[in-house]
């Protein structure tokens, strides 16, 4: 296992450091409910709820061969984790057999010297959810081992996220997040360009149907980003009817797209998010 932390193009292992990743472990996100009872009713209306954070658990091994190169790779790590500036946690895992009963070593792995691995498919956008300091856990072949506990909560969306991703649409748009993403949560935006002369165009993604009363003719290019809708170059809003899409998960792992007008369509930098 192994920790990559990612600030906007530059990006670290903490195995860089020599630092052996024990576990990782993710929370759901945190649920608040808006419920209402009323006086001579049992029980009580829902009315759904809004996700706040999701807690995230890392434990791990520092070795350093002396006090300096501690105090070295300690100010490497605060800096590299302590920032205020929200940042990317990618956990790394192998899918080789995790429980046989063996010494540690007795017939693969190189803990100290991690190589490969693989990336999850879900990051999370994070800060420190509390102070942390190595603790002293003794001393092997001359040098000192500590122990890493460090605490995160996600700093903007409550999930995990995919990198951005762009995809042609046919008839659907692949989604296998759990949990729906929003246009006005991840500015995802989709491009039209028609193919044929129109008095209009109507676009469902999903349960949202986009509208847009106007001409138009073949090669417009239409860019719906959910807070606003662009033909060509000039806006268009007074023309739509404000509607954003959501990307919901599905048995399927896909959403449905129909289109009124022949058309390419394009989706933009959608992520899929995961509980």
């Amino acid at each position: 296992m192994d920790l990559l932390i990612t600030k906007g193009t530059s990006s670290a292992k903490l195995s860089d450091k020599g630092i052996v990743t024990t576990d990782f472990d993710e929370s759901t996100p945190s649920l608040s409910l808006n419920t209402k009872s009323f006086t001579g009713r049992n029980g009580k209306l829902n009315f759904g709820g809004n996700y706040s954070e999701k807690k995230l658990t890392y434990t791990g091994y520092m070795q350093a061969s002396s006090q300096s190169d501690y105090e070295a790779k300690r100010n490497w790590l605060y800096q590299l984790l302590g920032s205020a500036t929200p940042y990317y946690i990618t956990p790394i895992y192998s899918d080789s057999g995790q429980y046989d009963f063996e010494r540690p070593g007795q017939s693969t792995g190189n803990k100290l010297g991690q190589t490969g691995g693989t990336e999850s498919n879900k990051r999370f956008l994070v800060t420190l959810d509390d102070t942390f300091a190595p603790e002293f856990s003794g001393s092997v072949n001359s040098k000192q081992n500590y122990k890493l506990s460090i605490n995160f909560a996600t700093a903007v969306l409550p999930f995990g996220e995919t990198k951005p991703k762009t995809a042609t649409v046919t008839s659907t748009i692949p989604y296998a997040g759990t949990v729906t993403a929003s246009q006005l949560e991840v500015p995802f935006y989709i491009l039209l360009t028609a193919k044929q002369t129109a008095s209009a165009i109507s676009l469902t993604i999903g349960s949202k149907t986009w509208t847009y009363s106007g001409t138009v003719a073949s090669g417009d290019v239409f860019k719906i980003g959910g807070v606003y809708n662009i033909k060509n170059t000039l806006s268009i809003n007074d023309n739509t009817n404000l509607e954003y899409f959501v990307l919901e998960p599905s048995t399927s792992g896909t959403v449905a797209v129909t289109c009124s007008i022949t058309a390419t369509i394009e989706i933009h930098d959608y992520k899929e998010l995961y509980l």
